[in-house]
């Protein structure tokens, strides 16, 4: 991989974090659970590829970066209690990076992100079911 891919996933990942910021923030509030579930993943796999494919930067470097920054802000948020869904942030995004990179190469860039959302899609919507359910116990 160059590292010209690699230095660009920085600004990448930058701009992919203060957009989904800005649009989930704007988005969340109303729609709850399923917002979650259903409207976070296109915002940011759409926010994390746009913005890597626009700079030409690495996808599965901005994938994992903008994961390493939701883990941080997960500990951040919540302190010792948010190391776990940190790391499941990083490792999370790292994998739909990897889904992502794998089927933009042989598919393309609507079928990438398509798979991505849905992958994203799929793990919100485990985690929203997981947390009612916490939630009710």
């Amino acid at each position: 991989m160059s590292p010209h891919l690699t230095t660009l996933a920085l600004p990448a990942v930058l701009l992919a974090v203060v957009t989904s910021w800005l649009l989930n923030g704007k988005v969340l509030p109303s729609l709850g659970d399923q917002g979650i579930a259903l409207v976070t993943p296109l915002v940011e796999e759409t926010a994390k590829t746009m913005w890597a494919v626009a700079l030409g930067a690495s996808l599965v470097w901005t994938h994992l970066g903008f994961g390493l920054v939701e883990g941080l802000l997960e500990i951040k948020r919540r302190g010792t209690r948010g190391i776990a869904p940190g790391w499941l942030a990083l490792v999370a995004h790292s994998l739909l990076g990897l889904l992502t990179a794998g089927i933009y190469g042989s598919r393309g860039l609507l079928a990438a992100l398509a798979a991505a959302y849905l992958a994203h899609a799929a793990w919100n919507m485990v985690v929203v079911y997981c947390s009612v359910r916490q939630g009710k116990a």
